[in-house]
Formats: C-alpha cells, structure tokens, sequence
C-alpha cells in the first residue's frame, strides 16, 4: 500500500536523521517525547473551531510534529536501549489519544451533518477496535505487527493527507468522504485482525 511504503519511508529519514546528529537533541527518556506528542496534538480541535485559514494549517503543522514525536519515541528507546513496558503502555495509550484528537479535527473542520457524524463515530470505532484488537491478540501470544490494511501509522498519514488536500481545495466534501474513508478501511483492518486471531487460536491452517 502506498501509505505503508510512505511510512517505511519516513522511519528510514528518522532514523538517518538521528543518527547524523538529531540524536543530541533529543532527551533520551523516549517516554518524554511520548508525552510531549499528546500535549502538541491536544490543542487542535481548540484551534480549529476557529474556522479560519491559518488555524487548519496551525493545526496541521501541530499535527505533523505530534506524528513526528510519536516516531522518534520508538526510535530514540531503541537506539539508547531504553524500551520499557512502562513505554510501551504509554506509547499505546497515548496514541489512542491523539488518533481521537486528530479524527475530532477533521469532523470540527467540516461536520457533514448527520452522515458525517456518523462516518466519525464508525472510525473512531474502527480505530479503537483495530488496536484493541492487536494489544489483546498479542496478549494471547499471537503476532499481529503488519496485520491489517490500514494499521496506525499509515492511518494518522491518511488523516493528515485529508487534512492537507482540504486546506488547498477548501472543499468540505473532502472531509465528507475522507471521514468515510476512514471508516471503511479502520472496520476492514479491524475484521481482517478478528479473522487472523480466529484462524490462528483455532488452529487453522
């Protein structure tokens, strides 16, 4: 998938960039770079209520360096050595928090009235679902890295690609049918997840 192959991409400029000197910046508890991610996110849906210009591409660029932060977390623990079942709760929790923040963002930008709720709510259905379903899938010691059409990271790539194409066309269909989108492909993940632990748990081949 297109997202995937941009994702990979990205951790590959990540961690070069880490390695040619990004790496002395940052602090090196990973856990404070989790944190600072769900605190630059948090302001957006404040932000854009303001329904103006600047406020969606002060929302973006917020959004963006959260991602970014959300990145670096995974990388700078691996790299100092520093990975942690205190991180990796944290990691997984706040994360859940952002994805809502981000979802909540598009739909203040542009509603979509009834259906348009509707769409969100199924997403952030289908994005809760999809986690859960990998934090309770591992618990039973069944591998689920990989699993799934549109896993988190390539999820929160998709929202912010929303969010840019609305900021240039100004269309609210864009979000209309971004929410959609969204909706449809975080459910499939989920099922595709459901279906992998069914089959693994009962034996199948």
């Amino acid at each position: 998938m297109v997202l995937g192959k941009l994702k990979d991409e990205i951790e590959r400029i990540g961690r070069r960039a880490l390695e040619k000197g990004l790496i002395k910046i940052l602090p090196r508890n990973p856990n404070i770079l989790t944190v600072s991610s769900l605190l630059i996110a948090f302001p957006t849906p404040l932000i854009v209520l303001m329904h103006v210009y600047w406020a969606y591409i002060t929302a973006l660029v917020l959004l963006i360096l959260a991602s970014g932060f959300d990145m670096l977390d995974g990388l700078v623990a691996r790299y100092w050595g520093r990975t942690s079942k205190l991180g990796a709760f944290l990691d997984s929790t706040l994360d859940r928090y952002v994805d809502f923040i981000a979802l909540i963002d598009l739909w203040l930008i542009h509603d979509g009235g009834f259906l348009g709720t509707i769409f969100l709510l199924l997403a952030l259905l289908g994005s809760l679902m999809t986690s859960y379903a990998r934090a309770r899938a591992e618990a039973l010691g069944v591998r689920m890295l990989g699993v799934g059409l549109l896993e988190r990271e390539e999820r929160l790539l998709l929202i912010l690609a929303i969010l840019i194409i609305y900021i240039i066309t100004q269309l609210g269909s864009i979000i209309f049918y971004g929410l959609l989108l969204l909706a449809v492909l975080t459910n499939v993940t989920a099922v595709e997840r459901l279906l992998v632990v069914v089959k693994s748990l009962s034996g199948g081949p």
